[in-house]
């Protein structure tokens, strides 16, 4: 659910007890893209999230600021929550992959862009790295028009 987007009637026709909110970077996008949706219609959406490391929690944000004073200081850096990937957090890296070539994160925005804005026929392709910010995430994202938009 996502309040500047769907009406509160969307609560009673689909809520049966918890109603939950997609992810941070699903909400951004919606949230900018719909005031045109209905007008326009959107036909494809190329995204590109930059997500800050405090998307996957504190001890992120510790390891982070630990690693880049450890590389400010000519340091040996350690790797502890990263140790999976391989690389150290103060360059981007990709989150988990699926089968399908795609993280989960991508998928996610698939998903859920196309059930809030109630268009399962929009093509959504997504790329989501996790980025060395410590606060705030950002979006490139372009989108296709089934009409002409004009600035």
């Amino acid at each position: 659910m996502v309040p500047e987007v769907q009406q509160p009637c969307h609560c009673r026709l689909y809520a049966k007890g918890i109603i939950a909110n997609p992810n941070c970077s699903t909400i951004q996008m919606v949230v900018a893209l719909y005031p045109n949706s209905p007008k326009y219609g959107i036909k494809r959406i190329v995204v590109s999230t930059y997500q800050r490391v405090s998307g996957t929690g504190q001890k992120a944000i510790v390891e982070l600021d630990s690693q880049v004073r450890a590389i400010m200081n000519s340091q040996p850096v350690e790797i502890s929550l990263s140790a999976s990937h391989r690389i150290q957090l103060p360059f981007p890296i990709s989150m988990c992959y699926l089968d399908n070539g795609y993280t989960k994160e991508e998928m996610k925005m698939v998903r859920e862009t196309q059930k809030i804005m109630e268009d399962d026929t929009i093509g959504v392709t997504a790329t989501t790295v996790r980025v060395p910010v410590f606060y705030s995430h950002s979006e490139s994202i372009n989108i296709e028009t089934r009409l002409p938009i004009t600035p």
